[in-house]
């Protein structure tokens, strides 16, 4: 055809940083390139003109969300749909005069920058493993709408042509895939020396549950009232990197409300501890879920406007060839712990596990002073480096921490605490303290190194990318300079220079010009 259009993009993946935020919004350029070719006909010595009025040129940026599931069936989602005109004022007369002959098109870039909302989900894949395409998409397209003034044909077909050369002609650009990924914002220095992760650790003043122990089955349990009287704090990380392999956890005990018998009594054997990924895929019919979304209206979504580039099976779901198994379900779960098969998430205390206990120098248990009440206990929990088993949902990866309208995915850390206690006729009946603390998995930026080696390659690389993108993707994004209130952020690991008094006029020389004697002095 002698009128094509192509995307290009100056980057065909989009970085998104921090938190998900509807207030925010990223920035995605580049041009849509309009070319124009003469054809070359049989018994044509030369290419004709070809002309063409350009009448309009939009450029859409649009998301997608399907899921598919054994129980719920397929669900599509659209999320967003951002359209920007990019001619204005009229019409634009395009032409290869003068270049009819040439083997490379006559092309026009039209710079295109569409801000794109900062809540969104990353790209990613999800579902029915046999739908490998199902899951959320982006992507751009163009639409260009012209008149033919001159279509470069000369031969004797083209005057019965010629009737139909004023009728306005649309063509659209090959879909431009886009990847949504998002990066949490690395924090300047960590908060805690001793801590091995890179975000700080979190405090929770957790409300244990007791609960029976699986071990034993007999009616007696332990007193409420003591376990009532254990206070738990525990610390994780505010965030897990996916590149970390473990998780640091302490908790620290503290019971200073129990009197010395009971402390003799009580006894905390050991702990466990397991990390769980819960994934929650959810049918377009969960509107509580999906209106917490700015996404389109109901109106603009399927079936009333289909999607640009919907899943294969949606077709069979159309015509009835497929039906949903549970039209009443609107949402799945899929659970499953992170650790190794092999890792039991056990940790033995050491010791008799009297840990509220303290003695006297003539043996005696007290009662300590509230500050020196505490018993701390750290580990060092490792997470499944490989998925180690496989459903209907694929294998079971690991996943960032993300929360969209048909597909989310929580991390919780459970922990248990196994107590001990000695009733006055010496039986010993068992009880655990359970809570669970969420977590995060993100993702983090691969830190640019500087050193003087590779500078002339950090040179070049510039220099290239310079020449490819007007708009460099090393820039920092917004959030990471200012705050939402736009109070510029700073550093504080970098510490300010040492303080130097100026040199004093006496021990340095000036040079007064009195050339100027028109200069005026100013009291």
């Amino acid at each position: 055809m002698p009128v094509s259009i192509d995307i290009v993009p100056f980057s065909d993946s989009l970085e998104l940083f921090g938190e998900a935020d509807f207030s925010s919004a990223f920035s995605l350029a580049g041009h849509v390139s309009v070319s124009i070719s003469s054809p070359s006909f049989m018994f044509q010595r030369r290419r004709s003109t070809t002309r063409a009025l350009l009448q309009s040129l939009t450029i859409t940026f649009e998301g997608q969300s399907e899921v598919i599931t054994p129980d719920i069936g397929y669900a599509p989602l659209r999320l967003c749909s951002i359209t920007r005109e990019l001619v204005n004022g009229g019409p634009v007369d395009l032409s290869n005069e003068g270049h009819e002959d040439s083997d490379k098109p006559c092309s026009w870039n039209v710079i295109f920058d569409i801000p794109v909302p900062g809540w969104l989900p990353t790209t990613s894949t999800y579902g029915d493993q046999g739908a490998v395409e199902a899951g959320t998409r982006y992507a751009l397209y163009a639409t260009a709408t012209f008149i033919y003034l001159e279509d470069g044909s000369s031969s004797i077909f083209s005057n019965f042509c010629s009737p139909f050369r004023g009728r306005a002609r649309t063509i659209d650009a090959p879909i431009c895939p886009i990847t949504l990924t998002r990066f949490a914002e690395v924090p300047s220095a960590p908060s805690s020396s001793s801590s091995t992760s890179v975000f700080p650790m979190a405090l929770f003043i957790v409300d244990a549950q007791s609960g029976q122990d699986g071990t034993e089955t007999d009616a007696k349990t332990i007193p409420p009232e003591i376990l009532k009287k254990i206070q738990v704090v525990a610390s994780i990380p505010n965030a897990v990197t996916m590149d970390e392999t473990s998780v640091p956890l302490i908790l620290r005990l503290q019971g200073s409300e129990l009197n010395g018998s009971e402390r003799e009594r009580l006894r905390i054997t050991d702990f466990t501890v397991d990390v769980e990924q819960i994934e929650t895929y959810r049918s377009a019919t969960a509107l509580d879920c999906v209106a917490r979304f700015m996404v389109p209206p109901r109106v603009q979504q399927p079936p009333f406007v289909p999607l640009r580039n919907a899943h294969s099976v949606h077709t069979l779901y159309d015509v009835g060839l497929l039906m949903t198994p549970y039209p009443s379900k609107a949402s799945s779960t899929r659970t499953f712990s992170l650790l190794e098969p092999s890792n039991s998430g056990k940790y033995v205390i050491s010791g008799d596990g009297r840990v509220f206990a303290h003695e006297s120098p003539e043996g005696d248990v007290i009662t300590p002073s509230p500050s020196e009440n505490w018993y701390v206990l750290e580990a060092s929990v490792p997470l499944a480096q490989e998925p180690h088993q496989l459903d209907w949902a694929g294998p079971r990866n690991r996943r960032v921490s993300e929360i969209s309208p048909l597909f989310s995915v929580r991390h919780m850390m459970h922990i248990a605490l196994r107590c001990a206690y000695e009733h006055p006729d010496g039986e010993v009946v068992y009880e655990r303290l359970h809570f669970s603390l969420p977590m995060q998995n993100v993702r983090v930026p691969v830190p640019v190194t500087s050193s003087a080696a590779d500078h002339s390659q950090t040179i070049e690389c510039a220099m290239e990318l310079q020449k490819s993108a007007p708009y460099s993707q090393s820039l920092p994004a917004y959030s990471q300079l200012f705050y939402s209130n736009g109070e510029r952020k700073i550093d504080y690991s970098i510490p300010l220079p040492l303080y130097e008094p100026p040199p004093s006029a006496s021990s340095s020389s000036f040079t007064f010009d009195h050339g100027d004697d028109d200069r005026k002095s100013i009291s």
